[in-house]
């Protein structure tokens, strides 16, 4: 009997099943705030969930949609926007922190699905972020970490994002960035230790793309936390020097 081979997309789908079946099984979906099974964030928990006011991600003032105010213009190559959701305190901070050091990567689905939930009933506070997102020239990209550090950690955070946003989206999230060095953790550095250890740490890597890969008109640069915003700042500005007009920035989380 002759069976058919299913595709490399259906395996690729098959293969994710049996890893969240086994990281489920292993790690058991209960509330991070009260423990009960069944999500990582209950319905009487959701309610503790504190949403991150939008803000201008050149100056930092609050920004009603999360747009570059107009006279923060004249930023050479910084982000036109930044949408994050939530403050990074409390069960998401928990959580996102199971993520990166634990490895429980399937939370970051819930999350993702959580943030779009969100974004889709407050249409207005939203109203700049989602027609760019979902604009047809508009590409997903996601900061990278340094290739030795992804491979002993196995995974990238914020790729993980990306990619859950994918399918929300139907949009490929594309590895648009390298990092160039593994620069010193950003944990006990004030501001501008954080803008000089990212200083020239990124490349747009173009590499291994497809060979009819055209520069996208428009980005959104992923990330798990939006802190100081150095990070997301240096690889905006590699996006436009790369050729990118707009870049608009996606956290799940900003520290308040």
């Amino acid at each position: 009997m002759n069976l058919a081979r299913p595709s490399c997309a259906t395996m690729i789908k098959m293969l994710e099943k049996i890893k969240n079946g086994f990281l489920d099984a292993v790690f058991p979906r209960m509330c991070a705030g009260c423990g009960e099974e069944g999500a990582y964030i209950c319905k009487n928990c959701e309610l503790f969930l504190g949403e991150a006011p939008l803000i201008c991600p050149v100056c930092n003032v609050s920004s009603f949609g999360g747009a570059r105010h107009v006279y923060c213009e004249n930023s050479g190559y910084g982000l036109d926007g930044l949408t994050s959701i939530w403050e990074y305190e409390g069960i998401v901070k928990h959580l996102l922190g199971q993520v990166k050091y634990v490895g429980i990567t399937h939370v970051v689905e819930e999350l993702v699905r959580r943030a779009f939930a969100t974004m889709a009933q407050d249409r207005q506070r939203f109203a700049s972020f989602l027609p760019f997102l979902f604009e047809e020239s508009t590409t997903i990209t996601y900061v990278p970490i340094f290739l030795r550090k992804e491979k002993r950690r196995g995974f990238n955070q914020a790729q993980f994002v990306a990619k859950e946003i994918e399918k929300v989206t139907g949009k490929q999230a594309v590895m648009f960035l390298r990092k160039t060095r593994n620069t010193e953790s950003q944990t006990n550095l004030d501001k501008e230790q954080r803008l000089q250890n990212m200083k020239d740490a990124f490349v747009v890597n173009v590499k291994g793309q497809m060979s009819n890969f055209k520069i996208p008109e428009r980005v959104v640069l992923v990330d798990d936390i939006w802190t100081t915003g150095a990070t997301m700042k240096e690889c905006c500005k590699e996006l436009k020097k790369g050729g990118v007009e707009k870049v608009w920035g996606f956290t799940l989380a900003r520290t308040p």
